[in-house]
């Protein structure tokens, strides 16, 4: 009987190791690091854009989109993200943006 119960606890964690492993299971955090990756490139490409001492804060995403190029994968979406004047005032912008699956890298920028 204790034999019995070894082999299929034993078997329950073999296939629950392979699950995890095959993408069907997200861990806690899965998106995370993508989400940072995507406000973080974002707010770097509009940093390097603006020639007034400006700052930007990034606001949201919506549209979230994946799709395969020419044998890879990008993501497509649109943010919502805001220029910080020097004087405090707030400058609401969207545009869509193409990336690739990481979110760290964009190819394509749109001002909406």
């Amino acid at each position: 009987m204790k034999k019995v119960s070894i082999i299929a606890v034993c078997i329950a964690l073999f296939l629950a190791v392979c699950y995890a492993t095959s993408g069907h299971l997200h861990l806690p955090g899965h998106g995370n690091v993508e989400k940072q990756n995507l406000q973080e490139v974002v707010v770097n490409y509009v940093t390097s854009t603006l020639t007034n001492g400006e700052s930007v804060e990034f606001v949201s995403s919506y549209g979230n989109d994946y799709y395969k190029e020419n044998g890879d994968v990008r993501f497509s979406t649109n943010v919502v993200y805001n220029v910080l004047a020097r004087d405090g005032s707030k400058e609401k912008r969207t545009a869509h943006v193409i990336c690739n699956e990481d979110r760290d890298k964009i190819y394509e920028w749109k001002d909406i």
